[in-house]
């Protein structure tokens, strides 16, 4: 079962986010950055919800942050951000460093499922791309264009790595995203991929 942790320093909401996800997953919890970090150390974390604003400067970004980068600089796991409408931008910045995805207050506990559900399936075909010397996907958007656009940039740049690794074989790729082959067809039409597709779209 997956591990996820929840970094939150509201009681009440990190009660609330870890009873709508402890029937799917191992759930851990941490109320500012320092009790995270020491989770992360102890524990295999694959998943961390985030909330930007920790103690001891709740009314800032800053301990978030500072998290978020140790996350991204050391460790494997894909990070969630909770953010308020005052901090959306920040949470967007945050998705162009390696965030994986942000999702706005009061929580809908139906979007964090989904969330973490896209950030597994993403990471594990990460994962498997990564051991056979793929490197690591980057996309470049602005940020002023909003968050679809991100996510459609990875998801494109993402399914066209694998699908050059795999010399566009349906089957292979599909295998490896762990998708139905009908998935890579609607994405190869989505996204206009054909065999001969140069590779200065990285």
């Amino acid at each position: 079962m997956e591990n996820v942790l929840i970094v939150e320093d509201d009681n009440a909401l990190r009660a609330q986010v870890r009873f709508a996800l402890e029937e799917h997953y191992n759930v851990f919890e941490a109320g500012d950055r320092e009790e995270a970090l020491d989770c992360l150390e102890k524990e295999n974390i694959g998943i961390v919800i985030l909330d930007l604003g920790l103690p001891p400067n709740e009314n800032t970004p800053e301990e978030g942050i500072k998290l978020l980068q140790h996350i991204l600089e050391n460790l494997a796991a894909k990070v969630i951000i909770l953010t308020g409408q005052t901090t959306a931008g920040i949470a967007m910045d945050a998705i162009k460093e390696g965030a994986f995805d942000y999702i706005l207050k009061p929580v809908n506990m139906e979007k964090i499922l989904f969330s973490i559900e896209r950030a597994i399936l993403f990471r594990d075909a990460e994962e498997k791309l990564e051991k056979r010397g793929v490197k690591k996907i980057s996309f470049n958007v602005e940020i002023g264009q909003g968050l679809q656009p991100v996510r459609e940039e990875a998801e494109k740049n993402f399914v066209l790595k694998v699908l050059r690794d795999t010399n566009f074989n349906i089957y292979k790729a599909a295998k490896l995203l762990n998708v139905k082959r009908e998935s890579i067809y609607y994405f190869m039409k989505k996204f206009g991929f054909k065999r001969e597709e140069e590779d200065g779209n990285d």
